[in-house]
C-alpha cells in the first residue's frame, strides 16, 4: 500500500499545478465608470433583457469611442467570464466574416478594430456558417457564449448583449 501511495502522489501534484493564465501588465491610464480594466484596455459589457443586433451593438460602442471587443488570449476570455453582469444573452464580439466583394475568394474573419486574428475560441463544430430560414442570411457575426467563453458564428440581426473595448484614457 505504501508503494502505491508513493506512485500516486506525484500524479496528483502534476495534475493540480496548472498555472492560471498570466495577467497583462497594467496600463498607465484609467477607465470610465462602469467599464472594467484589463491590461491597457477598458471593457463595457452590455447585457440587458432587450438585446441588440451586431450592427446596433457596434454603433453603440462607436458612440462611446470604442469598438466591439477584439479578444486575443484565453486569459482575456477568462477575465470577461468573471466580470459581474446579468447573463441574459450571449455577447457579440467584434469578429465578423469578411464578405466584401474585394476580398479574396477565400473568405476570412476580421476584427472591427483591424487587429490581427491571432487567437480564436470557437465552440466545437463552429464556425459552421449555417443559412437561416426566411431571409436566407448567413452567420457572419460572432458571439461569445457566457457559460464557457467559446465562440459561435450567428446571424448578425440576432439580438444579443455585447462587449465594447477601447484603450485606456490618459
Amino acid at each position: 500500500a505504501n508503494i502505491l501511495t508513493l506512485m500516486l502522489v506525484p500524479l496528483f501534484f502534476f495534475y493540480c499545478t496548472e498555472k492560471p493564465p498570466p495577467t497583462p501588465a497594467p496600463g498607465d491610464g484609467n477607465c470610465r465608470d462602469g467599464w472594467y480594466t484589463y491590461g491597457r484596455y477598458c471593457y463595457l459589457i452590455v447585457s440587458e433583457k432587450k438585446g441588440y443586433s451586431w450592427y446596433h451593438a457596434r454603433h453603440y460602442c462607436q458612440e462611446g469611442r470604442a469598438e466591439l471587443a477584439s479578444i486575443h488570449s484565453r486569459a482575456e476570455v477568462e477575465f470577461l467570464l468573471k466580470a459581474e453582469y446579468n447573463k441574459y444573452h450571449n455577447l457579440w464580439i467584434g469578429l465578423s466574416k469578411d464578405t466584401s466583394p474585394s476580398s479574396s475568394l477565400q473568405v476570412g474573419w476580421s476584427w472591427t478594430d483591424k487587429s490581427a486574428v491571432s487567437f480564436t475560441s470557437w465552440a466545437p463544430g463552429e464556425p459552421n456558417g449555417l443559412q437561416h430560414s426566411g431571409g436566407g442570411s448567413s452567420e457572419n457575426c460572432v458571439e461569445m457564449y457566457v457559460q464557457d467563453g467559446r465562440w459561435n458564428d450567428n446571424n448578425c440581426v440576432t439580438e444579443r448583449g455585447f462587449i465594447c473595448r477601447h484603450r485606456q484614457c490618459k
